[in-house]
């Protein structure tokens, strides 16, 4: 039925998503819609706790690290206003031994907590120097340290200690070991140096506190405001998911009663329109078909009436038979509708008589129609009235159109869905008699397909020209 054949396929083979999912699925998947909305609701609610956890863990890390760099900064300008910057005198800027001593003991009594030879590892400054900087900066000399051997010496002033000066507040960054200042402070793990400028007032000269805080201290700092801001933020995180499960139960419980509704809905739908068809068929059989008998049988019976003398109008017990042959045609065309309608072999046997039925006119004809209908059980009667549509469809046309000698048609159960299929011998048709038939208002096919995506099955047809055409409609059982 293409040109080239694989056009139509592709065009008319087009499976619904809905059943291509179903029957990929295994059985304990097809949950109900209701339940699966909840899971996809529980299962995004729970992603986005651990999305927002892990941020929030992440930036309360970044917020405590700079809480503690700031405590960090805290202690240094406190050391330098409370213990250094008034010890800073003349003297101890001239290298006087005694004023150094004396501010040595100062600063290992009220900062370093022990005297030089009983330093603890884990006091919260291990080093102390004091910068005093040239006029451009360039240079320093440490004109104090609690490592004696750095008094006195000049050394290249490091980039953040240059920047310390130029902003004129403290500033805190990791230790670059490596540098010949810091050659004391090598073995002693990894540090954290904070910068602190000192106002000295005597001489209007610039000078700069250099304070080494170990990371550990930093980091245990950071982890002790983690552990104390963390679990609430998780709590309250978790809190504010456990709060939206009611709201997805209740979603949840909506779906699942919106979703037994449609089915409700659907099955009213369609019991209503089996109902209707049946006042139709009733009403044209009662009525109009009966109407039309006593008609024609009236219209017959006055033709026979009339005598055979030449006083009468010939013609006018022609008209009279004619009439009653028009009424006879009417009736019968009405009657083929009517089974076409509601036909009394699917009312009272079944589909398999209903089918049947339907293959005794091409049989009439000579066409050769094996029917085989092998169904386990029953199947609701929606899907029985589509089934039956389509193979009413696919029969007819293969009497007005295929030319066929031999047809068959097969239904089968696969377990969740029931396939029908419907084959011939005919002269197959192309794409353009598709198009052909469908601007003629020939819809049969086209409305077959929309009824069978609409039940969640499949309708494919393949054809050839010269091999005749092979009508499959899938559709589930339920």
């Amino acid at each position: 039925m293409s040109a080239p054949p694989t056009s139509l396929r592709r065009v008319m083979s087009a499976r619904p998503a809905a059943l291509e999912a179903a029957e990929s699925r295994a059985p304990w998947i097809r949950a109900s819609s209701g339940r699966v909305a909840f899971v996809q609701f529980a299962f995004c609610g729970l992603a986005l706790l651990i999305v927002v956890g892990t941020i929030g863990a992440v930036a309360l890390r970044h917020v405590a690290r700079d809480e503690a760099l700031r405590d960090a900064r805290a202690l240094t300008a406190s050391l330098a206003r409370g213990v250094i910057q008034d010890q800073i005198t003349p003297a101890v800027l001239n290298g006087d031994p005694d004023a150094l001593a004396r501010l040595d003991r100062l600063v290992h009594r009220r900062v370093l907590g022990a005297p030089p030879a009983a330093q603890p590892e884990d006091s919260s400054i291990i080093r102390v120097k004091v910068w005093a900087p040239d006029a451009g900066n360039v240079n320093g000399r440490i004109v104090y340290s609690d490592a004696d051997g750095l008094i006195g010496k000049t050394f290249a002033l490091p980039e953040d200690l240059r920047e310390a000066l130029h902003e004129r507040k403290a500033s805190a960054d990791v230790s670059d070991l490596g540098r010949p200042e810091n050659r004391f402070e090598r073995g002693k793990g990894r540090l954290v140096e904070v910068y602190q400028p000192l106002p000295v007032a005597r001489g209007g000269q610039r000078l700069l506190l250099e304070a080494y805080h170990p990371a550990s201290d930093i980091t245990h700092a950071s982890r002790r405001i983690e552990r104390s801001f963390l679990p609430v933020a998780l709590a309250l995180l978790l809190a504010l998911a456990l709060a939206q499960l009611p709201l997805a139960w209740f979603l949840a419980r909506r779906v699942r009663a919106d979703a037994q509704e449609r089915e409700r809905l659907t099955r009213a739908g369609e019991d209503a329109l089996e109902t209707e068809r049946r006042r139709i068929a009733a009403e044209l059989h009662d009525g109009v078909v009966q109407d039309l008998a006593g008609v024609a049988y009236e219209l017959q019976a006055a033709a026979d009436r009339l005598p055979s003398d030449n006083g009468h109008d010939p013609e006018l017990g022609a008209a009279l038979r004619r009439g009653a042959g028009v009424c006879r045609g009417s009736m019968r065309a009405l009657r083929a509708l009517l089974v076409d309608l509601y036909p009394s072999e699917r009312r009272e046997q079944g589909l398999d008589a209903a089918v049947e039925a339907l293959a005794r006119p091409l049989r009439d004809r000579g066409v050769d129609v094996a029917v085989d209908m092998d169904l386990d059980g029953r199947i609701p009667s929606a899907t029985a009235e589509l089934l039956y549509r389509a193979a009413q469809e696919a029969l007819r046309n293969v009497d007005r159109h295929a030319a066929a000698r031999t047809a068959s048609v097969a239904l089968r159960d696969e377990g969740g869905a029931v396939t029908l299929v419907i084959e011939d011998d005919g002269r197959g048709m192309t794409g353009d008699n598709l198009r052909e038939q469908h601007a003629a208002g020939h819809m049969g096919l086209a409305l077959l397909a929309d009824g069978v995506a609409a039940r969640g099955g499949s309708l494919s047809i393949e054809s050839e020209p010269g091999t005749g055409t092979r009508v499959e409609v899938s559709l589930p059982r339920a």
